[in-house]
């Protein structure tokens, strides 16, 4: 790998990872298709697993105050055992189809908000379980838990902060049975580790910015922000 190479990695962290302190999600999108470019998917996902451990983890840090530790509960008792099946699947799963899917998904979502049956629709609390088991699922087979699941946090009743920071600990607490599993089927070697900690160190002055930005924006403003956002990255699944 040339040293342009690396620096391109390196500012790719550091756009995503600034973005994901604003929206809660997206350093993955950001990051998967430049590794995949420069060292194939399969190197691709352990680093952006292993990295985002550190973004998560200050992203959750940061809005430590504001987490909601019983949605967590929930979220990660259907996660666990779905993010090892789906990390498993991943290597020899047709990523494409999956991400077309999940695209048209995500738009079918934001639609349906407008509808009348769901406009006032609240996310109860023991939806987190099953909401956890295929958002796990979703992040073993892509690597991208956050544009899926981000609607439900908020219909909740989860804002700004408090959404951020409680879908941080719960991804930051994902990523680490992933990454035993990529590490059991040797998954992982020395450039990717090398990678994942420079990744990882950029992530956390990037939390810190896009934390200063998110405190900002208008409680009424950032749920439109989720959704718009949330539409790009449909978009994005789809012509991708």
């Amino acid at each position: 790998m040339t040293p342009l190479e690396i620096i391109i990695i390196l500012m790719a962290g550091l756009l995503g990872y600034s973005f994901a302190g604003v929206a809660g999600f997206g350093g993955g999108i950001v990051l998967m298709p430049t590794l995949t470019v420069l060292i194939g998917p399969h190197a691709a996902l352990p680093i952006i697993c292993f990295s985002s451990i550190f973004a998560t983890a200050t992203r959750a840090w940061l809005n430590r105050k504001h987490i909601d530790w019983k949605v967590n509960l929930y979220f990660l008792i259907g996660a666990l055992p779905l993010i090892i099946i789906g990390t498993k699947i991943f290597i020899s799963l047709d990523q494409n189809t999956i991400e077309k899917i999940l695209g048209l998904f995500m738009l079918i979502l934001l639609v349906s908000k407008k509808m009348p049956l769901t406009r006032n629709f609240r996310t109860p609390l023991w939806a987190f379980v099953p909401l956890g088991s295929f958002t796990a699922f979703i992040a073993g087979l892509t690597g991208v838990p956050g544009p899926f699941s981000a609607m439900f946090f908020i219909n909740y009743g989860l804002q700004k902060m408090a959404y951020i920071g409680t879908f941080a600990i719960a991804m930051a607490i994902l990523r680490v049975p992933q990454l035993a599993v990529f590490a059991l089927d040797k998954f992982i070697d020395i450039q990717i580790i090398y990678l994942s900690l420079g990744l990882g160190i950029i992530s956390i002055p990037s939390a810190y910015f896009g934390a200063k930005l998110v405190r900002k924006i208008p409680e009424k403003y950032f749920t439109v922000f989720i959704n718009i956002v949330l539409l790009a990255f449909a978009v994005f699944f789809l012509v991708k």
